[in-house]
């Protein structure tokens, strides 16, 4: 699932991106004590919250981002909290309701209903919208071929609907575009894991929480179940559980 980002360039979205957590929090709030009419601000410090597996209160964040100013792209951070919480349904809704307001074309919003759908155990639905998902990031592509976030959400799904080949294809190519971007490097993981990569996955899992990833959303990450019951996995999380982010 693509989790949520930030809404804006600011000091903050750098710290945000090279994984420090705290600093990039603080920023944020600095924003929103600024400009409390700002949805962006409070946006942005839901997507604080939840990269550090705080999911209510990331979903109490963006609530008050989408009570200023409703739009898509916070409902569906709203749904993928919900989705993190491991309550489908509601998920499914709000991702849905984002998708009525985007009008349906964003690429992002389609996976992420996919993946609710899955989670939900409605597969047909869920592989029929993968399907969507792709058709959307090859228009996009198609318009800059360049766009790193969604070569790796193309990789994602490829993944997901059991491509392998294709899966390993574009999430080198998305990383080759943006060596630094840490939702790319744990996309990778996810991807290692769908494939059958266990020890490539964990490997790369180590490097993205090195910069940053909170290991409390691995452990709720569906696309990562191949890997929880081995040992390594667990001694893993629990290694970087008790580092301040």
């Amino acid at each position: 699932m693509r989790t949520p980002i930030t809404g804006t360039i600011t000091t903050g979205l750098g710290y945000f991106q090279f994984g420090d957590n705290e600093k990039a929090l603080q920023e944020f709030q600095k924003v929103s004590e600024l400009t409390p009419e700002n949805a962006i601000g409070y946006q942005n410090i839901g997507a604080v919250y939840f990269r550090l597996g705080k999911w209510s209160d990331s979903m109490a964040a963006f609530q008050k981002s989408v009570d200023i100013q409703p739009d898509a792209t916070v409902y569906s951070d709203i749904g993928t909290a919900y989705f993190f919480l491991k309550r489908y349904d509601d998920s499914i809704k709000m991702f849905e309701r984002s998708l009525q307001l985007n009008g349906s074309g964003d690429e992002q919003l389609w996976g992420n209903l996919a993946d609710a759908y899955s989670a939900a155990g409605r597969k047909d639905q869920a592989t029929a919208t993968y399907g969507k998902a792709i058709h959307f990031a090859f228009l996009q592509l198609q318009v800059n071929p360049k766009q790193a976030s969604v070569t790796g959400d193309l990789a994602l799904y490829y993944a997901k609907k059991g491509d392998g080949d294709h899966a390993l294809q574009y999430i080198r190519q998305a990383r080759a575009l943006d060596r630094d971007d840490l939702q790319l490097l744990y996309s990778q993981a996810e991807i290692y894991s769908l494939t059958n990569h266990p020890q490539e996955a964990l490997t790369t899992l180590r490097q993205a929480f090195q910069k940053g990833y909170a290991p409390e959303e691995a452990l709720n990450d569906p696309e990562l179940g191949s890997l929880k019951s081995l040992p390594e996995f667990t001694k893993l999380v629990a290694e970087f559980s008790g580092k301040k982010n």
